[in-house]
């Protein structure tokens, strides 16, 4: 398949780029800055912003598929992540690109875990992260709006390290405790999962 990654600059988009193209797939990597994308056989790297249209319509031409893995710095209000989706999925149409896969936070979910888990979860999504997860809420409404063969891939805490292959996944369902996952699973799961139907329209949730 022919993926375009946005926020290939960052430590999980970085993943992503490697990991699709391990898998053959051919990748073209949308970043801010460039220079922050390794350069290798296979991958086409293209300078774009989220929050400019006519970047978007370049590196999606062609496209079979689409990976955000977008990130802010600080924790302020923000809407890069509902109106860069909103680029991005007017973007994926008018190109003819219906698969996308969008990362997003398990905290926006939280009614399964046990009461200790929920009230601290809660507590931490609403003073430390609360302006971000309302705009990924929003972000989320704008995907699943997008009449694209969206999936939504909510994540909890993220870390760094080698693959373990052992994590675990809901589609369209909930896990039962707050967790954690390593980067490399995430990378894993979504590119392992790019053209499967039965993850398209779901939340999904992943944790280690």
């Amino acid at each position: 398949m022919k993926v375009l990654v946005v926020g290939a600059a960052g430590r999980t988009g970085g993943l992503l780029t490697e990991r699709a193209l391990h898998d053959g797939h051919a990748v073209t990597a949308l970043a801010r800055d460039p220079n922050r994308v390794t350069t290798r056989p296979g991958l086409a790297v293209v300078r774009g912003d989220v929050l400019v249209s006519a970047d978007l319509a370049t590196g999606m031409t062609g496209q079979d598929a689409v990976v955000v893995a977008l990130g802010v710095r600080g924790r302020g209000a923000t809407t890069v992540f509902s109106e860069g989706l909103g680029n991005i999925a007017s973007a994926a149409r008018t190109a003819g690109t219906r698969r996308l896969i969008v990362m997003s936070s398990a905290g926006l979910s939280t009614d399964q875990l046990p009461f200790f888990q929920r009230q601290v979860t809660r507590l931490v999504a609403t003073r430390i992260y609360g302006e971000i997860h309302a705009d990924l809420a929003r972000m989320e409404a704008v995907v699943a709006d997008s009449g694209l063969d969206w999936t939504i891939v909510r994540v909890p805490m993220l870390k760094d390290g080698e693959p373990t292959s052992i994590y675990q996944v809901s589609v369209g369902g909930h896990l039962g405790q707050a967790a954690t996952v390593v980067r490399a699973d995430v990378a894993d799961w979504i590119v392992r999962n790019l053209a499967e139907p039965t993850a398209y329209r779901q939340r999904v949730e992943i944790a280690g």
